[in-house]
């Protein structure tokens, strides 16, 4: 069954309205009519099983059958902190992120950094973004979208993910010390972030400065990964890694 957005303000007693992006995609892109049951999420993260009363060309009226609380947060919240790659590789990210339960996604500028955004394409790509996390809520009938924030410069960066208790920076320089081994060492800890490069990866200051900031210096293997291929590595790794058995 499919799952939409539903704001908590639209939702009164057992009816619920659904307007705008949602209802169009309910009404003309998957074709749902009177008495299709639906799933929905409002932004607190509260979970609803519903079915449509009525509907008109803009918006749809839907009784509410089941209230479920809010998908309980993870044992570990992990913070990834990236690179701003080129083209739509973060859209990719972001999507990626969203499916593995990130609590937080932290585009960034560095040295490095290949695209080079103004003011308003930085607010274009932000609101852009948050759309793509709520699309991959959506798709994998999650009530927790990451938040996302802004394109921030390296150095705040650094000082956005020093409140994570385990701070880990993935470098392809460090071929001894893997990101297995820096997770062994994170026991008992609540929260980690993830740090990685652009396509141009960090320079040497750049990793002296993170060090700095507490994070811990570690490597994905042999290999040289793509930006999109390292995040997604190491968020899931991350999640695997702190998952209870």
């Amino acid at each position: 069954m499919p799952t939409f957005f539903v704001q908590r303000k639209n939702i009164t007693d057992d009816t619920a309205v659904l307007s705008g992006t949602e209802a169009g995609h309910m009404l003309r892109t998957l074709r749902l009519r009177t008495g299709d049951a639906f799933y929905a999420f409002d932004e607190e993260g509260s979970r609803y099983r519903m079915r449509i009363l009525e509907a008109t060309s803009r918006s749809l009226r839907a009784e509410v059958l089941e209230s479920f609380p809010p998908e309980p947060p993870p044992d570990v919240a992990v913070v990834l902190l990236v690179g701003l790659p080129k083209a739509d590789k973060m859209d990719f990210i972001l999507e990626k992120a969203t499916e593995l339960g990130c609590s937080r996604v932290i585009p960034f500028r560095s040295s490095r950094t290949i695209p080079r955004l103004d003011a308003q394409d930085v607010k274009r790509r932000l609101l852009r973004w948050e759309r793509i996390a709520l699309s991959a809520a959506k798709q994998c009938g999650s009530g927790r979208v990451p938040d996302i924030s802004p394109l921030l410069p390296f150095p705040d960066a650094l000082r956005a993910g020093a409140a994570s208790e385990g701070k880990i920076i993935l470098y392809e320089g460090e071929g001894r010390f893997g990101l297995k081994k820096a997770l062994l060492g994170l026991s008992g800890a609540k929260s980690v972030a993830l740090l990685i490069g652009p396509e141009g990866g960090f320079s040497e200051d750049e990793v002296a400065e993170a060090e700095r900031a507490g994070f811990l210096r570690a490597g994905l293997g042999s290999r040289i990964l793509r930006v999109e291929t390292a995040a997604v590595a190491a968020v899931s790794m991350t999640a695997y890694h702190f998952e209870k058995p």
